[in-house]
């Protein structure tokens, strides 16, 4: 079994921070406190279970829980825009957790991508659906643009924003910029992927000043270059950066790069290598998400909400674990954790009375 204090300073650490998302009022009748609601969402994104599942399954062993379906009420009455802002608060303050350990006084990459949480059903019928990739049977997901910061083999997720079409998405990049700067963070660079290839973001990067690299689509520009290992040239715009190619020796597979760093093309494909730790931490958003069918675009943004601040009090939890010379936790023991909390007795609620 683990260390006692180990279970006890993790569950201290998440809520400090979670119950922020819950921003509901619970009836003064209620059988039930806020916390019971918190502590059975937490449980059902913790084993990626289903609320329901998991409210019958705990009250059949006995557990003073709330049924799947009274939570749901609840949270379907928590204001949409009141959420998005009370998540860029927690962000910002998990943000400052590694500010307050040293390691943002330095200019540190970030790395922007989004989410896609597949939809099934009519998105005709169904708000801030958008067409994606084909995955697991269907066209359509629920996307979230997210930015992170890459310090130290540490990836923090600092922006989340829902999108609602990727028509607009240079908008969302610039709301995420405005606020990642609001936030105090020193940008050393940006790193987007494929995704976000177009001729309309470096000109914006430019023009703010930010130094970038973008994994760029070919075009019938880019093949006139024919470019090989290593070369460069400057693309035929209004703009200042140039176009690179890099043949990974590793992998076998070659990359088209704009950005306006200076830097040679083993170095862009180094700083780009970095980025694929975003990918590993969207796999860990899902490792601790929730599964629901609801249509209602609050639970599933509170669901998100919820994995990424599980996800960053783990990324916090390691970074502790590092200054003080502690072996870091994985998913399994940080799912462990939280289940042992209740057999010993740290619930939730001990932490944070019930409101």
């Amino acid at each position: 079994m683990f260390d006692q204090r180990l279970t006890q300073g993790f569950s201290s650490l998440l809520m400090k921070y979670l119950p922020k998302l819950f921003c509901f009022e619970v009836k003064p009748d209620s059988l039930y406190a806020r916390t019971d609601f918190i502590s059975l969402l937490v449980n059902a994104s913790m084993l990626n279970c289903y609320l329901d599942g998991l409210g019958y399954a705990s009250r059949d062993l006995g557990g003073r829980v709330p049924t799947g379906e009274t939570a749901l009420s609840y949270i379907k009455s928590i204001d949409r825009y009141e959420l998005e802002s009370v998540t860029w608060i927690l962000l910002e303050e998990q943000l400052n957790e590694l500010k307050v350990k040293g390691l943002l006084n330095r200019p540190v990459p970030i790395a922007f991508d989004w989410n896609d949480q597949m939809f099934y059903g009519d998105e005709n019928t169904t708000d801030m659906v958008n067409g994606t990739k084909p995955k697991d049977g269907s066209s359509y997901a629920y996307q979230y643009l997210t930015a992170s910061i890459l310090v130290d083999g540490r990836r923090l997720t600092i922006a989340l924003i829902p999108i609602k079409s990727r028509e607009h998405l240079l908008d969302y990049v610039g709301y995420a910029l405005d606020r990642i700067t609001a936030m105090g963070v020193m940008v050393r660079y940006f790193v987007f992927d494929g995704g976000f290839s177009s001729l309309e973001l470096p000109a914006y990067l430019e023009k703010r000043g930010f130094r970038y690299l973008i994994r760029f689509t070919p075009n019938r520009v880019t093949k006139r270059m024919n470019l090989k290992d290593g070369e460069s040239a400057r693309y035929p715009c209004d703009g200042q950066f140039r176009v690179v190619r890099v043949d990974d020796r590793e992998t076998g597979m070659d990359y088209l790069f704009i950005t306006n760093m200076t830097c040679g093309a083993n170095r862009l494909l180094k700083r780009y290598k970095r980025r694929w730790g975003v990918e590993t931490s969207y796999r860990m958003h899902n490792s601790f998400l929730a599964k629901t069918t609801s249509k209602n675009y609050v639970v599933r943004l509170l669901y998100y909400a919820v994995a990424v601040c599980i996800y960053n009090a783990w990324c916090l939890f390691n970074t502790h674990g590092t200054m003080r010379k502690a072996k870091h936790l994985i998913v399994l023991q940080v799912r462990l954790l939280v289940i042992l909390a209740s057999f010993l007795g740290e619930t939730m609620a001990t932490h944070h009375p019930p409101t």
